[in-house]
């Protein structure tokens, strides 16, 4: 498998499991509607960059931002549990 082919199945991986964590384990009420977008995976698979999109208006995507961030050290425990 080519280094391009594991850096886009590992970044299929992440996204889907984060969409899955965010639907079924996060329980935050500030997070809204949220669709991730797109998942950046360094080359050496040690960092991702995950882009997300959320419905409403500003003030609603500014709640589901700071519940993002609430919710990031438990996704990256889980992330980093489902991908070793």
């Amino acid at each position: 498998m080519s280094q391009g082919s594991v850096r886009t199945a590992s970044a299929i991986r992440i996204r889907s499991e984060i969409a899955s964590l965010l639907a079924r384990d996060v329980h935050d009420p500030g997070i809204g509607f949220v669709t991730i977008t797109r998942v950046q995976v360094t080359p050496d698979l040690q960092q991702a960059r995950v882009y997300y999109t959320a419905l409403g208006d500003d003030k609603a995507r500014r709640s589901t931002a700071r519940a993002l961030d609430r919710a990031e050290p438990f996704l990256r425990r889980q992330i980093g549990r489902a991908c070793s």
